[in-house]
């Protein structure tokens, strides 16, 4: 089993609960999303370097296993991210790499499953040795429209403390958005407000929080910029 790897490697997480962990990133190639181009505003995606399918080198699943293990021996984190984990074949690379991490680190608690991060537009509701940070991408992205609704229900409804999820706000249309779509399906748990990095300020994103009362919001900043601004591979 191939899927094309755009880059492994160790730092800390930087984004939502598990913020400041050892974490083992594993970052596929290709995702279908183009977020943020929104009129005249521009595309905001992280990694736009990994948005091509083909914009990393094709691996077998044992050598991904192998780096993993060759980068930690001690139970560290591991998030699948992107590009996308979940589209096309990285799908089922993702589910099977999963599974055989879970019995190949013979580890419990926090660092059973793998944790995925996924940009909302795929199914995640058949997956197993998984949790999520499931983004829900709002107008400010202009890919609201290709937003699985019933992903959120399923993050709801199973109520697993390690699950998360993100919305990224780009301006108070986007505050305004994420506040109906979490009465709106009456979400809960770990609910993520991250500002669109350089274009809007987090105090601001605070106090929209604040006057709001929203005690349920957890303000998520991408640390990893704060501490190396936009170099890859940390």
């Amino acid at each position: 089993m191939k899927s094309v790897v755009h880059e492994i490697y160790l730092s800390v997480s930087g984004e939502g609960i598990s913020t400041g962990l050892p974490t083992i990133f594993v970052r596929f190639a290709g995702c279908s999303l183009r977020c943020g181009m929104d009129g005249n505003r521009k595309l905001w995606c992280d990694t736009p370097y990994a948005l091509s399918p083909n914009a990393g080198k094709e691996l077998e699943l044992e050598d991904v296993i192998s780096e993993i293990g060759s980068i930690s021996s001690s139970p560290t984190q591991i998030l699948l991210t992107g590009g996308e984990p979940l589209e096309n074949s990285n799908r089922i690379f993702s589910q099977t790499l999963a599974e055989k991490l879970k019995q190949s680190r013979q580890v419990s608690g926090l660092y059973t499953r793998v944790r995925v991060e996924t940009n909302g537009a795929e199914p995640i509701s058949n997956l197993e040795n998984m949790v999520f940070t499931l983004d829900y991408k709002l107008p400010g992205s202009g890919m609201e429209n290709k937003m699985i609704t019933e992903n959120l229900e399923f993050v709801r409804d199973r109520n697993d403390n390690l699950d998360e999820i993100k919305f990224v706000i780009r301006d108070r249309k986007d505050f305004d958005r994420t506040l109906e779509v979490i009465d709106g399906f009456k979400l809960k748990g770990n609910l993520l407000a991250s500002p669109v990095f350089g274009e809007l300020a987090p105090e601001i994103l605070v106090n929209w929080i604040k006057e709001n009362n929203r005690t349920d919001l957890r303000l998520s900043l991408q640390t990893h910029k704060y501490i190396w601004g936009e170099k890859r591979g940390v």
